[in-house]
Parts: C-alpha cells; sequence; structure tokens
C-alpha cells in the first residue's frame, strides 16, 4: 500500500504524534479531514500500517458508518465490526470482530476492526455509553488505536469520537481542499472539544 517516499513521511507522522512536547500521553488518536475526498482513509491506514511496527499491538477502526472505505483496502468481509461489537457488548472478544494483518519485517500486529452491519443512526450509536465503555475496554487491549472518521464537512459523527480519543489529526488535501474550509474545520473541533494533534497535507503535487 505504501512507496518507498511515503514510508518516511508516515514514519515522521508516527513519530510527530509519539513524541509530542506536552504532558498527555497519546495512546488513541482519530483522523477526519474538512471535506469529503481529502484521502484521510489512505493517510489512517498508512499510520496504522507504520504503527505496528514499533508497537505490539495496533487497533485500527472504521468509523465511518455510513460510508465505510477500509474493508476495502485491506479486502475484509463488512458483515461484522464496530457496530456488531457496540450492539452485542462483546468487548472481551474483539478479535472476533477484527482482521489481523503481521507484516514479516514488523514485531507488532495491526489488528483491523471494519464498520461492521449498516445502521440508521451512526451519530447515537457514537455518542453513546456503548461505544465509551468499549474505548475503555480496547485502550486495556492495545497499544495504540487509531480511528477513521469521515469529514466533518459531510458528517458530525467525529464528534464524539473525538471525545473518546487522546488526539484528533486534520486531513487537508492541497488538491481538494478549500483553505477557508479547513479553518472552519479546526474551528468547529477546538469549539467541541477536540484535542488537535496537528494537521497533514496530503495529496501534494510532486509526492
Amino acid at each position: 500500500m505504501k512507496n518507498k517516499s511515503n514510508n518516511q513521511a508516515y514514519r515522521k507522522l508516527r513519530t510527530n504524534i509519539e513524541y509530542r512536547n506536552d504532558d498527555k500521553n497519546i495512546k488513541s488518536i482519530c483522523l477526519t479531514s474538512c471535506n469529503h475526498g481529502a484521502g484521510t482513509t489512505t493517510v489512517t491506514c498508512n499510520l496504522a500500517i507504520t504503527s505496528a511496527a514499533n508497537k505490539s499491538k495496533v487497533l485500527l477502526i472504521d468509523a465511518n458508518i455510513s460510508n465505510p472505505q477500509i474493508h476495502k483496502v485491506f479486502n475484509m468481509n463488512m458483515d461484522t465490526g464496530l457496530t456488531n461489537i457496540l450492539r452485542n457488548h462483546d468487548y472481551s472478544n474483539v478479535m472476533y470482530y477484527t482482521s489481523k494483518f503481521k507484516d514479516n519485517h514488523s514485531d507488532g500486529v495491526l489488528y483491523v476492526m471494519g464498520a461492521g452491519s449498516k445502521i440508521s443512526h451512526s451519530l447515537d450509536v457514537l455518542s453513546s455509553e456503548a461505544f465509551k465503555d468499549f474505548m475503555i475496554a480496547m485502550n486495556e487491549v492495545f497499544d495504540f488505536i487509531i480511528i477513521d472518521c469521515p469529514s466533518i464537512e459531510t458528517s458530525y459523527d467525529v464528534i464524539p469520537v473525538t471525545h473518546v480519543v487522546d488526539g484528533t489529526v486534520l486531513v487537508i488535501s492541497s488538491l481538494d481542499s478549500d483553505k477557508n474550509k479547513a479553518k472552519d474545520a479546526l474551528r468547529q473541533l477546538h469549539r467541541n472539544g477536540a484535542y488537535i494533534l496537528g494537521t497533514v497535507l496530503n495529496k501534494v503535487v510532486g509526492d
């Protein structure tokens, strides 16, 4: 999925997240964008793969419930995933709801959880106590958790997710993201209590 030129960029992103100049221990993050098509899923998946290179157990979650994409990237069955484990409250059996990926060149393991079965009210699910309990349980099992979220332009689902992770990253496309929309997205996230780790400039011409 990654090419050689991108490997170093994702390692730098991983390191920037791990070694921030503050006292906050970053163990879980979510990624969103200011507009659809910024490439958030690509950044999220590559960051998860890179993170598994230096952490024992990494969990990647697709929280873009209305328009899931991660199952396509990893060629997974999308019938079982986040919505199912939340509905069943089956947190002790998390491996049943994930697919396991091991790179021969890495000591760590990446566990990928798709969005799961389609539901009508994704915002209600992500705002629920069940999702908070789920994240508490997952923090006990995994070394690092990365969540792929829809753009803040197309869905408000990202807001409750930002409240249960340690930090949020905003993906901005140099080709598709309007500067004013990017600023507005940051303001919305701040206004709703998100802890912003930073931004990622994606789709840079020449990459």
